[in-house]
């Protein structure tokens, strides 16, 4: 048998398992503070990054909203007459009253850009919604210091109205449906110009003694306003389809839409008047004269609602030298040529270089209904004309050709010129196809002697051989 642990034994291994608790003690305690100072390495670690990160600029949020959309390509088709006034070219068998004195400015005040998504689903940009500052008698609304420099943005399109068949169809498609394919460049550049080539009343009295009478519904307007369309030119052969009362029916209608209008008015004074409008510290003069008019009572005279006629051109040369006084740039839309003709004609230019020698910095014609060649003239630019735009669909195949004009000025007075094909469907501007519209371009440069037109659209003047 074994002898009895002594208390000695006893003492020794207490001791040695006291030594063990503690060692284990100690190294527990020693893990404890290694997480510790882990913990608190990983957590300041962090927190200083944080810190670096927002000490530092933002670099990349400086680059403005802007540039032009796209449009995607769709299309339809239909078929009406169009109108053959070739004999109004000649000059009414009486001349109109016409005032020596140019005008001030017009009442009709310019539309605002709407806001709204693009028919193809994307978005539009804000730039449109800067909203386009309404005209007035004398001088427009200034714009505001951010918005001053730089250059505008401007589109031009052909013969516009919402009569017959076009009125037919936008009955089942909507009074949005021709500014389907343009209203995402509208509403976001700084001005945009059609030729309103009907009256747009409810009333009125057709006119009798015309083959093709045009009549559009007010419901009309509200949706061009939309698209973005802030000035109409009304001096053309059709204004007074509906009599003057279909002509003060308009100019209400389009003022209550906020819709500028020019070359037309209830007397001479507000018909030869220049729209003023200024945007981005760039003050706009806009005209529009016709040397179309199926009579001459059409012309507006002292106390007689009208056309401003330039069958006799001073008046409005008159004009165009006042505005040049006043605005940065100076533009004027007219109704001239032959019909379905695609060569200008002596008469055209030569009113083209006077307007231009009276101040004029842009020429943007109509009346055709097809489009015509450019020419640069002492650096300005001749747009002979636009063709059809929002309009019937002829037998005329090149009636169905158009294009937007886009030009782009400066506080200068400088302005560059490109087209954008369109196929002017019934009632709707379509995108042309890549192919189609390069050999419209080539077709618009054989038109345009001393003038290059690229790929893309935009004009030159040929470099001197």
């Amino acid at each position: 048998m074994y002898p009895p642990r002594s208390e000695k034994n006893k003492h020794e291994k207490k001791q040695r398992q006291q030594r063990q608790n503690k060692v284990w003690m100690i190294i527990n305690l020693m893990l404890i503070v290694a997480v510790c100072l882990v913990g608190l390495y990983v957590y300041y670690n962090s927190d200083n990054n944080a810190a670096s990160d927002l000490g530092q600029p933002q670099a990349e949020s400086s680059n403005a909203a802007g540039g032009s959309e796209a449009p995607s390509a769709e299309s339809s088709a239909s078929s009406a007459g169009t109108a053959s006034e070739d004999s109004q070219q000649a000059a009414p068998s009486a001349a109109g009253s016409e005032a020596d004195a140019p005008a001030a400015s017009l009442q009709q005040g310019g539309a605002g850009n709407a806001a709204a998504a693009s028919a193809d689903g994307t978005a539009n940009a804000s730039a449109g919604a800067e909203g386009n500052q309404s005209g007035s008698q004398g001088d427009a609304a200034s714009a505001s210091p951010e918005d001053a420099g730089g250059s505008l943005v401007l589109h031009f399109g052909g013969d516009t109205l919402f009569s017959g068949k076009v009125a037919d169809k936008l009955g089942t498609e909507g009074y949005d449906f021709p500014f389907q394919y343009v209203s995402s460049l509208f509403q976001q550049d700084d001005l945009t110009v059609l030729n309103l080539e009907t009256p747009v009343t409810d009333g009125g009295v057709g006119a009798a003694d015309k083959q093709y009478v045009f009549k559009s519904s007010p419901k009309a307007l509200e949706a061009m306003a939309a698209a973005g369309v802030d000035a109409v030119n009304l001096a053309n052969n059709h204004t007074l389809d509906q009599g003057e009362e279909g002509l003060l029916d308009t100019l209400d209608h389009l003022k209550s839409a906020g819709i500028a209008s020019v070359g037309a008015g209830s007397d001479d004074d507000q018909a030869y008047a220049p729209y003023y409008v200024e945007k981005k510290g760039i003050k706009i003069a806009l005209f529009g004269f016709s040397r179309v008019l199926p009579k001459s009572d059409w012309a507006a005279g002292a106390g007689h609602p009208g056309i401003a006629s330039v069958y006799d051109p001073s008046r409005a040369y008159a004009a165009v030298k006042a505005a040049r006084q006043k605005a940065d740039v100076v533009i004027v839309v007219t109704h001239w040529g032959k019909e379905r003709v695609q060569q200008y004609d002596d008469t055209q230019q030569s009113l083209a270089h006077g307007l231009i020698d009276a101040g004029a910095d842009l020429v943007i014609g109509g009346h055709p209904h097809v489009l015509q060649g450019l020419e640069q003239y002492k650096g300005k630019w001749i747009a002979y004309s636009t063709g059809n735009f929002i309009f019937t669909r002829s037998s005329a195949a090149k009636t169905w050709e158009t294009a937007l004009f886009e030009v782009r000025c400066t506080k200068t007075g400088s302005c560059s010129m490109k087209l954008v094909p369109y196929d002017a469907e019934l009632a709707q501007p379509v995108p042309m196809d890549a192919a189609a519209g390069a050999k419209l371009l080539q077709e618009i440069q054989s038109l345009s002697p001393g003038v290059t037109v690229d790929k893309a659209g935009n004009a030159a003047a040929a470099a001197n051989p």
